[in-house]
């Protein structure tokens, strides 16, 4: 009965979320409705464990959080996203508007930038081309998604979050199972190529069209005129950073502020100086809201820790599959889909995966990259907030867009998971 309350308690989160509760006023809720059906003493443990919890990972992983929002802030507002991307498309040419775009969202998001603002440098690239190619704008989304959103942030050696959170919990390597970490990433990248650029046919054959927005004509208007750096030029901060990161092997605070410096120099030019403290205020802004949030679901966690079911649910979870592996792909999975946040269930599970599961002698590299990989599986359910907000930005609804979102961001990486699995049995490190 005790973990059929806990569960129901769960239940009541993604709920929640699902009605678009603010994820904070979600989590107290959802708190205090476990407190009470576990006959513990909300007002007690809200202000101790649930703050201790909340207040811990916001300080273990604030300077992460920041900084790697600084740094896209940088790339945005200098327009080295912007040079980047536009010169992988004009390459590939018309031919290969998806895959080129996709190339594009990968390359920008392994480079350091953040999902959310390589949206605001992808999209326009994205109306234009669209356009050009008669695709139907419903399918931006999905588009973006699967090159900036899949395979970039489980792969070995990524800076996104999703791959740097198990390594600060685990004390693992970025480049943590690097080789069968990059054949699990290029074969969720075939799959994620093959069914976009097949969709995008199907709907063409189905008469669906481009259809040009006000808000598109203002957009693309917008951005006519500005000056960018040149390719190599945009490219070389996001070098520097994978570098101190994956050869150097400093921490990712480090690498983060060295990519972050570098990115003051080498875009110099082109940054508006004359707004700098308004842009690195919002940048900060974002970062800390962003980490805020997730933090708010860690809260949550640390309340579940303490109830007396806890230690029969681990050992439920334990027992899922008879391999700790296993259990923590799952067990990853499942709280990513609660939260609708990939690094809300890191957050949640992976001091748990510490504590219970790597004394049983799992491969903590192992364990690193199954945990990067399934934190993006079911993350982006309906209620996640990129979603929505990539949604209402590209002025589409979950009616027209979501499928395709939901092939590329959940089912493809489920998939790969069971693959990567598989991989580690074959590597003998399962």
């Amino acid at each position: 009965m005790q973990i059929f309350l806990v569960i129901l308690s769960l239940a009541l989160l993604i709920f929640l979320c699902f009605k678009g509760v603010p994820i904070f006023f979600s989590a107290m809720i959802s708190g205090i409705f476990l407190l009470l059906t576990a006959g513990m003493n909300p007002i007690e443990h809200l202000t101790t464990t649930y703050v201790k919890g909340l207040s811990g990972y916001f300080g273990q992983f604030f300077f992460i959080f920041v900084l790697g929002s600084l740094f896209g802030k940088l790339t945005d507002i200098s327009g080295a996203a912007d040079a980047i991307a536009k010169t992988i498309i004009d390459k590939l040419g018309d031919k290969f508007i998806i895959p080129s775009i996709l190339i594009a969202g990968a390359v920008l998001t392994y480079g350091g930038v953040s999902v959310f603002v390589c949206m605001f440098t992808l999209y326009p690239l994205m109306v234009s081309l669209f356009k050009r190619g008669d695709i139907s704008r419903t399918l931006i989304p999905a588009v973006y998604f699967s090159g900036a959103g899949t395979f970039t942030g489980m792969m070995p050696g990524s800076p996104q979050i999703q791959n740097l959170m198990p390594g600060q919990i685990l004390g693992t390597p970025a480049t943590a199972a690097f080789v069968p970490g990059l054949i699990a990433a290029a074969f969720e990248a075939v799959l994620v190529f093959g069914f976009m650029i097949w969709y995008a046919n199907r709907c063409k054959k189905k008469g669906m069209h481009f259809e040009m927005t006000e808000k598109d004509r203002a957009m693309l208007e917008l951005k006519q005129g500005k000056e960018l750096p040149s390719f190599l030029i945009a490219l070389i901060p996001m070098i520097i950073l994978l570098v101190v990161l994956n050869v150097f092997k400093f921490s990712a605070e480090v690498a983060l502020f060295v990519g972050f410096i570098s990115a003051l120099i080498f875009y110099f030019k082109q940054i508006p100086w004359k707004e700098i403290w308004k842009h690195l205020s919002d940048g900060t802004k974002d970062g800390t809201g962003s980490l805020f949030n997730t933090s708010a679901v860690v809260g949550f966690g640390s309340l579940v820790q303490a109830t007396p079911a806890f230690t029969t649910l681990i050992g439920a979870i334990t027992g899922i599959g008879g391999s700790p592996l296993i259990a923590s792909g799952l067990a990853v999975t499942i709280l990513a889909g609660v939260c609708g946040s990939g690094s809300g269930g890191l957050g949640i599970i992976l001091p748990v995966i510490r504590d219970y599961f790597v004394p049983l002698g799992v491969n903590v590299e192992a364990l690193h990259r199954v945990s990067a990989l399934a934190s993006l599986g079911l993350d982006s359910l309906p209620h996640n907030g990129l979603v929505v907000s990539v949604l209402n930005v590209t002025e589409n609804d979950h009616k027209h867009s979501y499928f395709p979102i939901f092939i590329t961001t959940c089912v493809v990486p489920l998939i790969t998971l069971v693959f990567m699995v598989i991989l580690f049995y074959l590597f003998g490190m399962a």
